[in-house]
């Protein structure tokens, strides 16, 4: 695997851990400015933005962490690389 790749792998498995650590100190109404740099409120989903990307986060923690161990992108990697869209979209 190039090192683009694993840069990449290694950069959304970062975020995603930091955003999954984000969502779980907010639903337990933990504010700091470390974890509310990035938040802003959506229209769209409201109080449940926390939860409802819980589900995806976890999925990208772990199938990144598959990839960079098997150093391989295969479908797991696919399928976190073509689930960055909805991440933009949705922010």
């Amino acid at each position: 695997m190039r090192k683009v790749w694993i840069f990449i792998f290694s950069l959304l498995l970062i975020w995603s851990s930091y955003h999954l650590v984000r969502d779980v100190l907010q639903i337990y109404g933990i504010h700091h400015p470390l974890i509310d740099i990035f938040h802003r409120n959506h229209l769209w989903c409201a109080q449940y933005c926390s939860y409802i990307t819980i589900v995806p986060e976890i999925f990208v923690i772990i199938a990144s962490s598959v990839v960079l161990w098997r150093k391989r992108i295969g479908t797991l990697g696919a399928l976190v690389l073509i689930s960055i869209p909805f991440w933009i979209v949705a922010w």
